[in-house]
């Protein structure tokens, strides 16, 4: 998948003319959002084959529903997210679990050298970590977190997305990325109690 971010875009013009039946609009708005929502639903999941799927999906329900999207406020990406997590709820509904920690990625997307793979090595151990770590957040949290830091929204598009004020998504993000760091990083925070308790 290639996002075409890079290039400035209207997407309130892209919309429109999608929603008159602009197949080119259609096409460039899957071009634009179509890596982040692939990084959103890949972090949920983590699974890289059914989050092609489920980001397949996602852009099938937006060309069938793109007519009735009106903004009513919040931007055309929020209603995109919306789609994607209802979506990723069904998946693990249908599945009967909640998440997997298997996060698969293709071989031809390590280099060859041995730096390139003790670096694929690291992240990836460091991907399953934070994966078993967001087992522990509320489902609340855990949005938030996938949103700001998977997605790339700003907080505002997060609230707007989640249908929360900002305030509430800030909170839930810091007491999320909180219990993150004391889950992924226990003997600092047991050094930081036996410091006080000293």
């Amino acid at each position: 998948m290639h996002s075409g971010s890079d290039v400035p875009v209207d997407v309130d013009q892209l919309v429109r003319s999608a929603q008159e039946g602009n197949a080119a609009s259609f096409a460039a708005l899957y071009e634009h959002f179509s890596d982040a929502i692939y990084r959103y639903v890949s972090f949920k999941t983590g699974n890289s084959v059914d989050a092609e799927d489920i980001t397949g999906a996602v852009f099938v329900k937006m060309l069938e529903s793109i007519r009735s999207f009106k903004p009513r406020g919040y931007p055309f990406s929020s209603w995109l997210y919306r789609i994607a997590h209802n979506l990723v709820v069904d998946y693990f509904r249908a599945k009967g679990r909640r998440k997997t920690t298997s996060l698969e990625t293709t071989e031809n997307s390590v280099g060859s050298s041995e730096e390139d793979l003790d670096s694929y090595v690291d992240v990836k151990i460091s991907m399953v970590k934070v994966s078993e770590a967001m087992e522990d957040l509320t489902d609340l949290q855990r949005e938030a977190i996938s949103l700001r830091f998977a997605a790339g929204l700003s907080v505002a598009e997060t609230a707007r997305a989640m249908d929360r004020k900002e305030n509430a998504v800030k909170a839930l993000q810091h007491a999320g990325l909180k219990k993150l760091r004391r889950i992924l990083n226990p003997e600092t925070v047991m050094a930081a109690a036996s410091g006080r308790l000293a």
